[in-house]
């Protein structure tokens, strides 16, 4: 059939004599029944309702009304060579279609499934009902199982049918049948949207970069490795590795190594390591045939979305070296290719064949126990990673030939060299790089972690800028988290930092990590906590409830309500009301014949209203 205008809905549904056709849904990521499991009559009438609801929705100025309508029901009757449906029957074909997301089975008529005895006699339909109900789920049935489903099906079926009875397909017809099924949607059914996307995502050119650090990628990853403790030589777990890759030479640009969690100061540990000089390494390891000369000024850092890139730590310290972070799209490691593929190649050429390798999956290791054999300790890893960094990896190609890391390097910085930071900055990158917090510089300092820190200097600043009245003088101070016995304060109107030392605990805080300050705190909070006897606490505290209740009960009932508290203040100091003394002022017995309470505690202000305490 051909009409005279441009078939819209062609790539949406074809009917075709292919057994195997099924309909695929973008919008509801689903996979439908073929319009060829239903009757040729069935197919011709969906056919000429996608139709007309294809024909009249660009002309259509105004909603589906009988005014709107009306006037074009005729013309498209005639150039689609079809009988017109009435405006009402229309507007509800358009509804149900676009309510269910373009659903081209909210076309099908409800009658469809009345005596229509085509549609259930189909062995295609029953073919396509077993595929959906075993095999495209998340419970992933194998093709077997399905296809017994699937002869299952026809016999119950075949028991309703007293003639024309339904005849299986062989096994082999219904294999192909699955196979023939389009392997995005098969994956998305049996796995979900995300490793579909990963597994049959489009892969885009790279990110077009000329020199070296204009674009560096950072992720972490945990190290398929169990470490021993270098003198204890007792296991202690898998590190955590945070990697900087250069994009144009694929270089290490710098690293970090941690048995702490991804967290801000992995980053700083690995950014410092990553701009500033290295040609100390082949001190610290004389056996290094090449140097490590990654260093510089990075233009674009290109980070993911864990919360410790997130941090307003970060952002702070990279604006003053204008260093732009990239963050990538959630879900999509693959816009991050080269970290995540260095991490497969470390595996492969180097930690897989340790001892104490955890593999990258469980069911690698065959019974062999990574802690029982684990032989590497902390020290021993750093050497041989570096010299594997440098000399192995550094100095060979890629899968396709086409480049050496450390020439690629060479090449690009003599062509045009990256900015490196002086002496002066390197020392400002690593204050720069602490942990970021906002205090009011209050008489004592400034208070940050349960600690005190104050100088001189920074009380000079204090009496130029702070008005005690106020009690307004905040600033941005920066901690260095593997070393909290000094802080750096950043004063505003001079534009520099300073160091201010810590002074509630020389001692404690001397080489003291933050980890180790918030863990002993914590430890100091739990010891706390267990020493209170807290139903002892909760007796106490109801005695003195109900003892205050009890007094003021007795109070209202009494004429001494109507006193003043000047007066019986006064005669509380006369009689030296206290806690080693009495507990209650006396009144004289003479006094008492003559005058009530009363009386005596209103007229003693008349009386010693002139003496005065001491």
């Amino acid at each position: 059939m051909s009409f005279p205008f441009n078939d819209e809905f062609q790539e949406i549904i074809e009917v075709s004599g292919e057994q195997n056709k099924i309909i695929h849904n973008e919008e509801t990521n689903s996979l439908l029944l073929s319009l060829d499991s239903y009757s040729h009559n069935i197919k011709m009438e969906v056919l000429r309702r996608i139709s007309f609801i294809k024909w009249i929705k660009p002309r259509l100025k105004g909603g589906w009304t009988q005014k709107n309508l009306n006037p074009l029901l005729d013309d498209a009757a005639t150039q689609l060579k079809m009988i017109a449906p009435n405006w009402r029957t229309l507007a509800e074909w358009h509804k149900n279609y676009h309510s269910s997301g373009n659903d081209i089975s909210s076309l099908i008529p409800k009658h469809s499934s009345k005596g229509n005895i085509q549609q259930h006699t189909d062995s295609d339909f029953l073919i396509m009902k077993a595929i959906n109900e075993k095999y495209l789920t998340l419970t992933r049935c194998s093709i077997s199982q399905t296809f017994k489903y699937y002869c299952d099906l026809v016999i119950i079926e075949n028991r309703s049918l007293p003639e024309k009875k339904i005849k299986s397909v062989s096994q082999r017809t219904f294999y192909n049948r699955i196979n023939a099924l389009p392997k995005y949607d098969v994956t998305l059914k049996q796995y979900g949207k995300r490793y579909a996307d990963i597994n049959y995502r489009t892969v885009d050119r790279m990110v077009n970069v000329t020199r070296p650090l204009e674009r560096v990628e950072i992720d972490h990853t945990p190290l398929d490795l169990i470490l021993l403790d270098d003198n204890l030589e007792i296991p202690l777990g898998r590190p955590y590795l945070t990697i900087l890759i250069d994009s144009y030479s694929k270089c290490i640009v710098g690293y970090n190594l941690s048995f702490r969690p991804p967290s801000f100061e992995s980053i700083r540990h690995a950014f410092c390591n990553a701009c500033l000089d290295k040609s100390s390494i082949t001190q610290q390891y004389p056996h290094l045939q090449q140097d490590w000369p990654i260093s510089g000024k990075i233009e674009n850092l290109v980070v993911d979305n864990g919360a410790e890139f997130w941090s307003n730590s970060l952002e702070d310290s990279l604006r003053p070296f204008a260093t732009n972070i990239l963050f990538n799209k959630v879900g999509k490691p693959w816009m991050k290719p080269l970290v995540e593929k260095f991490f497969d190649v470390l595996n492969k050429g180097l930690v897989h064949s340790l001892p104490g390798t955890t593999r990258s999956r469980i069911e690698q290791l065959k019974g062999y126990n990574p802690k029982k054999d684990a032989a590497i300790t902390f020290s021993l890893f750093l050497e041989l990673f570096h010299t594997w960094i440098i000399d192995i990896y550094h100095m060979s190609s890629d899968t396709r030939e086409t480049a050496v890391p450390y020439f690629k390097w060479q090449e690009g910085v003599t062509a045009l060299p990256p900015l490196t930071y002086t002496d002066e900055e390197a020392q400002q990158l690593r204050i720069e790089l602490g942990i970021l917090n906002t205090r009011t510089v209050r008489i004592g300092g400034i208070f940050l972690y349960g600690l005190r820190y104050e100088s001189e200097e920074l009380n000079e600043y204090r009496k130029i800028w702070g008005a005690i009245d106020k009690n307004n003088l905040t600033l941005k101070t920066k901690t260095d988290p593997s070393d909290i016995s000094n802080i750096f304060v950043y004063l505003t109107n001079e534009s520099r930092y300073i160091k201010v030392p810590c002074i509630t605990d020389i001692s404690y805080t001397s080489g003291l990590t933050l980890f180790q300050h918030q863990t002993a705190q914590k430890l100091q909070r739990t010891k706390t906590r267990l020493q209170i006897e807290h139903e002892k606490l909760a007796d106490s505290r109801i005695y003195v409830e109900n003892r205050i209740a009890e007094e003021v009960e007795k109070i209202k009932s009494s004429k001494k309500r109507t006193t003043k508290t000047t007066h019986a203040s006064k005669i509380a100091r006369h009689q030296d009301i206290g806690s080693h003394t009495q507990k209650s002022i006396q009144i004289p017995n003479e006094q008492s014949d003559t005058k009530n309470e009363h009386d005596v505690l209103n007229g003693w202000d008349e009386q010693f209203d002139d003496l005065e305490g001491f």
